[in-house]
């Protein structure tokens, strides 16, 4: 009876899923025409998305709490398994409006350091990075760009934090660099992670896209996609380039100068 029942759950919950992330990709489709309407909207959505997760989450926690003690091992960790799906579901909505409104955000532009951009990024994952006894490597004096801090900023700490978490190897090391050229600077963010196989770097930019080796790592795959859309909003480019098995270099091009006024 409790198999049917958790079988019934999860065909439950795997609709619902589905359901929610085709939602979340017509919001995303309306949002790049977005105005302040469809803006509030956004948000509107995120909050009636999230609600029955957290309704289902809560669901499993009093079955757990009631019934625990009475159900087989394999029966707890299906729910303990379902409780930490729908988690994970509310974590990548929120992931979803934070980064759509920051794309969306104030369209100040300024001198950017990415000195000061790249030691922020570096605090902000001293922790991950720490625990994973990864290093960075970091030339003396990075250039200036020009565009809006907060926008560079969450593209570079996406760069960075995906490379910390996707390393595999004991003693990870990323490095970073910068050419000046004539109108822009060339950025590199170099890693000594799993590499991506040729043939799919360019979809690590499609949202929802994860490798299939990542599947066992916690994301929603829509982080390169927005790092994307915050790189282009910048007036600059983004490509990845790897050799498989000896880690990733994403490539970012930012302008120096004010765009469109010369």
């Amino acid at each position: 009876m409790i198999k049917v029942i958790l079988l019934d759950i999860g065909l439950t919950l795997d609709a619902y899923f589905s359901q929610a992330t085709q939602k979340l990709r017509q919001a995303l489709d309306m949002y790049w025409r977005a105005n302040d309407d469809l803006r509030r909207f956004a948000q509107l959505t995120s909050h009636d998305l999230k609600t029955p997760l957290a309704t289902v989450a809560n669901l499993c926690d009093e079955a757990l709490d009631e019934f625990g003690s009475q159900m087989p091992a394999e029966a707890c960790r299906l729910i303990r398994a379902a409780r930490d799906r729908t988690f994970q579901n509310s974590r990548m909505i929120d992931e979803l409006l934070s980064s759509t409104l920051s794309m969306h955000g104030p369209d100040a532009q300024v001198s950017v350091s990415l000195d000061e951009v790249l030691h922020e990024v570096r605090d902000r994952l001293a922790p991950a990075s720490g625990t994973k006894g990864v290093t960075f490597q970091l030339p003396p004096q990075l250039p200036k760009v020009w565009g809006n801090k907060v926008r560079i900023r969450e593209a570079i700490y996406n760069l960075v934090s995906n490379a910390v978490k996707f390393i595999d190897k004991p003693n990870g090391k990323i490095t970073i660099g910068a050419e000046t050229r004539a109108n822009d600077v060339l950025l590199i963010i170099a890693d000594n992670g799993p590499g991506v196989p040729p043939e799919e770097l360019e979809s690590i930019f499609v949202p929802f896209r994860r490798l299939p080796s990542h599947r066992h790592v916690p994301g929603s795959g829509l982080g390169l996609y927005f790092t994307k859309q915050l790189i282009e909003t910048e007036g600059g480019r983004i490509w990845a380039e790897s050799t498989l098995g000896e880690g990733c270099r994403f490539c970012v091009q930012l302008p120096t100068r004010r765009q469109g006024n010369g």
